[in-house]
């Protein structure tokens, strides 16, 4: 008899990406196999996202699709929509289980076993619990499974490893918060047990991610620092490349910047700092913690050390009350900016939040209308800076994806994805290595690059 199958659907963040990483481990331990699209698959997880209305509006259209493609399939649903509202989840017809935030990655395995009669393995002590790191006290079922699937049985060639988890900041927008709590670090030394145990298995490059990555360390005992924990990582070695996902302005420091340019690539020359707004009164509405000048600051340390970092930027669109020269304000500020590329967001009133209270909503016309003019400038943008690199090497990671051309999917360590083509090579045989490539041509609609 075949093993039971399962399939995982990701929506939302980086940080959705890896809580699915840890639940694909645990379901992995419990004997499943992963099951394709045509697969009749024994259980579904959707993975939900609810930063915005059209983000649980997705969530539940996808979960009706899911159901009737799987009509046999065990359906569960769970991540940030599951912990804000699992009644609503729970409504819709052939939701069999909705699981929050908490031990998400252990109720999501015990429910798999029990639904499909599988004997769960026993739980072993945490890796590096125990006072020393205050992980005393952490939850650390919330950081998921230290189990690792190796790369070459999953569609993905980098993993994504939550090192931070909640937020204390209280932007007058974000319903975060109130969904994944305050802030918590994983310790340092589970970590690097963990980086180990990600590059034993084969992977090139980690992700390390959270919702507020940078804030890692300020709650542990004594507290520690990001680049404390960076510095630590680089000496050990165990994954040939590191990235960091998304920092905070205020949390991009000179040592950040400084362990980047030293690092000779093993800490990938890309970051993206959310603005948000470039107009100083609408970040002061939410209650964002810096203005248009610290940001500023944060991208040019960074660039003065790294001068071919890949630098990119969250931007929302439509906040209430953001009038004509308020966006106009922000679309200069982009323009004069270093910025490679953005990504821009409708704003969405969340319940709960004090934002959703404001007055000045900003007619829907209207909102289109400045996406539309942000992609443009975030399109401006990343062809300027992909341009810079026409001709030149860059060390890049060949991901799991040929293209339709034929060409291989690359990301360079600066955050350029690339066609590469592989020459007289196998396309299988280049998925997950470290190469040099060499940026042949820089498009509107993409990157041509060739082996080095």
């Amino acid at each position: 008899m075949s093993a039971p199958t399962y399939r995982i659907v990701t929506l939302g963040c980086k940080l959705n990406q890896a809580d699915s990483g840890a639940l694909e481990a645990r379901l992995r331990r419990l004997g499943m196999r992963r099951g394709t699209e045509a697969d009749a698959a024994d259980l579904l997880v959707l993975n939900t996202c609810t930063v915005t209305g059209g983000a649980d509006k997705e969530a539940r259209q996808i979960a009706r699709r899911l159901r009737r493609a799987h009509p046999r399939a065990v359906l569960l649903v769970t991540g940030c929509y599951a912990e804000r509202d699992g009644e609503a989840l729970l409504r819709i017809p052939g939701v069999d289980h909705v699981v929050g935030m908490r031990d998400q990655a252990g109720r999501v395995e015990a429910i798999a076993a029990a639904a499909l009669g599988i004997a769960a393995p026993p739980e072993g002590p945490a890796a590096g619990a125990g006072p020393a790191g205050g992980a005393a006290d952490l939850d650390l079922g919330r950081f998921g499974a230290t189990e690792a699937c190796d790369p070459s049985e999953t569609d993905r060639t980098r993993a994504f490893l939550k090192i931070q988890d909640g937020c204390d900041l209280r932007c007058s927008y974000c319903v975060i918060p109130s969904v994944r709590g305050g802030s918590r670090s994983l310790p340092p030394e589970i970590v690097l047990e963990r980086l180990a145990r990600l590059g034993a298995a084969g992977y090139n490059e980690v992700v390390l991610t959270g919702v507020n990555t940078g804030d890692w360390g300020t709650d542990l005992r004594p507290p520690q620092r990001l680049h404390d924990l960076l510095a630590r990582a680089l000496v050990a070695g165990t994954v040939p490349r590191l990235r960091l996902n998304s920092l905070e302005p205020r949390t991009v420091t000179d040592t950040i910047a400084s362990l980047m340019a030293a690092s000779d690539g093993r800490l990938a020359r890309h970051l993206q700092v959310p603005l948000q707004s470039g107009c100083d009164a609408v970040l002061a509405r939410m209650r964002r913690n810096y203005r248009t000048a610290d940001y500023a600051r944060a991208l040019e340390r960074v660039r003065a050390a790294v001068p071919d970092a890949g630098l990119g930027a969250d931007v929302i669109v439509g906040f209430p009350g953001e009038s004509d020269a308020e966006f106009e304000t922000t679309c200069r500020f982009l323009e004069a900016s270093p910025l490679a590329y953005l990504h821009v967001f409708s704003y969405s009133a969340r319940p709960g939040t004090a934002a959703a209270a404001l007055p000045g909503a900003v007619p829907p016309a209207a909102v289109r209308e400045r996406s539309a003019r942000l992609r443009s400038i975030g399109r401006t943008l990343s062809l300027r800076h992909r341009r810079r690199f026409v001709g030149r090497r860059l060390p890049a990671l060949l991901l799991r994806e040929v293209r339709p051309d034929g060409r291989v999917r690359a990301l360079t360590d600066n955050f350029i994805d690339c066609g590469v083509d592989p020459g007289d090579a196998q396309a299988g045989d280049l998925f997950n290595r470290l190469l040099t490539i060499r940026i042949t041509g820089a498009l509107d609609d993409g990157t041509l690059a060739e082996m080095a």
